[in-house]
């Protein structure tokens, strides 16, 4: 890791000055230059990370979970046709991954053993009720998508209980899920009819992609969330 303060805040607002750059770019962009730019500025958040590098579980958490978004977004965005089941492996993994960081963390012991309580409550209960929802239907896609969902809300809650302790953290893990609401919601145009005019479909169709306007500034914050502020001058 770069041990020198002034030379670490200078990279970090080079590498959100680029991510800027990249995120404009995809939004002006189609087709396949738009999968090349957000496969670019996904790599970077994994290959900017080396310069935190550290002997530590949270580094390496961290990595893990940036390779495994970099793994899920070749499934999703730049392999055609996508796969869809292997994205959403590799995203559980990420939040598992966030889990441990989140639970390694944290000094309060009774809000570990609720982590701990709640994490596999909800697990438990989102697999039975998405069985007994799509009955014949259920397959591994949704119940992996169903469990990573839980796990990603239980670690944005756990985050925000957090809260001083990594408020960067926090927000990134938000982003997130305002991304993979998004996506949700463009799902449902698959079941329903949504009207042209209606709220719910400006939400889904603004003009622009919303998803990415999310999950990009979602993948920096969570990138920059191991910068110490005692870092040397």
């Amino acid at each position: 890791m770069i041990k020198n303060k002034r030379w670490m805040i200078a990279l970090c607002v080079l590498f959100v000055i680029i991510e800027i750059a990249l995120g404009f770019l995809l939004q002006l962009s189609s087709g396949r230059v738009a999968d090349l730019y957000s496969m670019c500025a996904i790599s970077l958040c994994a290959l900017f990370f080396v310069l935190f590098f550290e002997r530590s579980h949270d580094y390496f958490l961290m990595q893990i979970a940036l390779l495994c978004t970099l793994g899920a977004d070749y499934f999703l965005v730049w392999l055609k046709p996508h796969r869809q089941l292997p994205a959403m492996c590799l995203f559980l993994l990420v939040q598992i991954s966030y889990f441990l960081r989140l639970y390694r963390s944290d000094e309060n012991k009774l809000r570990k053993k609720w982590n701990l309580i709640l994490r596999g409550a909800f697990s438990l209960a989102i697999l039975i009720v998405t069985g007994a929802v799509l009955k014949d239907k259920t397959d591994a896609l949704a119940l992996i998508s169903m469990l990573y969902y839980v796990n990603l809300l239980l670690n944005i809650v756990f985050a925000f209980a957090m809260w001083k302790k990594n408020p960067v953290f926090a927000l990134g893990l938000f982003f997130f899920i305002l991304c993979d609401t998004i996506i949700g919601l463009n799902v449902l145009e698959e079941y329903f009819v949504i009207a042209e005019t209606s709220v719910l479909d400006r939400i889904i169709d603004p003009g622009f992609n919303l998803a990415w306007a999310f999950y990009l500034p979602s993948q920096v914050l969570l990138t920059l969330s191991l910068f110490k502020r005692d870092t040397k001058h």
